[in-house]
């Protein structure tokens, strides 16, 4: 089973040689050493199964609709990137860190704080605590119902939420004007790119990513990737 592969041609097998397994690590969290290796487990993880079908169906130019497809799978990432970020885990359709079910308080939230996050929180943390897009002050909740929730379910966004080329050239990700909500879909993947760029760079060099310190951000790494070959065997 350790030959199963999870990112790109690298397999579990791959993952222990480097990281070890869970409560026999054979690599330092606080330390910059071979963290370039272990990164490449994400960013080939993320470049097959995100970011070159995103950049194949926007290289598609027929603009007959397949924003809609952009963005949905955008939706997916920034889940995948977030439950990096923090650790967290989706078993049972439950979020949870280090076998703690994740309550509203972990997220910042005061409305329900003693009730288990849901997927709705994963994305109002996103938006929330993401520096590349904290600027726009997106409201993660909108967003998950009108948009995430709307393509998954609908192949549609819903109260007056757009998804738009960025026929002016503004460069921005996302803006409201004339009542909409709107996503410029290659600028936003611009800038999911810079933000997984940002993370890259604490991963393997240290520092702070976001206010979260490297040797915090890289336990979250390994108990996610931990995760994955779990369920991957």
């Amino acid at each position: 089973m350790d030959k199963i592969e999870i990112a790109g041609k690298k397999t579990i097998k791959d993952w222990k040689d480097i990281v070890g397994v869970e409560n026999k690590l054979k690599i330092d969290c606080c330390d910059n050493e071979k963290w370039d290796k272990v990164f490449e487990f994400f960013e080939l993880r993320i470049c097959t199964r995100y970011l070159k079908p995103i950049d194949a169906i926007l290289n598609m130019k027929s603009y007959k609709g397949e924003g809609f497809a952009i963005v949905n799978l955008q939706c997916s990432l920034i889940e995948m990137i977030e439950s990096f970020i923090n650790g967290w885990i989706n078993e049972g359709n439950k979020w949870k860190k280090n076998n703690i079910e994740i309550k509203n308080t972990d997220i910042g939230l005061s409305i329900k704080a003693n009730d288990t996050m849901k997927n709705v929180g994963v994305f109002i943390s996103f938006f929330k605590y993401r520096s590349v897009f904290q600027e726009y002050n997106i409201k993660g909740e909108e967003f998950f119902w009108n948009v995430r929730c709307a393509l998954l379910h609908e192949t549609q966004t819903k109260n007056n939420w757009r998804i738009k080329l960025n026929t002016e050239k503004t460069g921005l990700s996302y803006d409201e004007k004339d009542g909409e909500k709107i996503i410029y879909r290659e600028n936003f993947q611009s800038d999911l790119k810079l933000l997984i760029d940002r993370y890259k760079d604490v991963i393997i060099n240290g520092g702070k990513f976001d206010g979260i310190p490297a040797c915090i951000l890289r336990e979250n790494f390994i108990s996610k990737f931990n995760h994955i070959c779990k369920e991957s065997q």
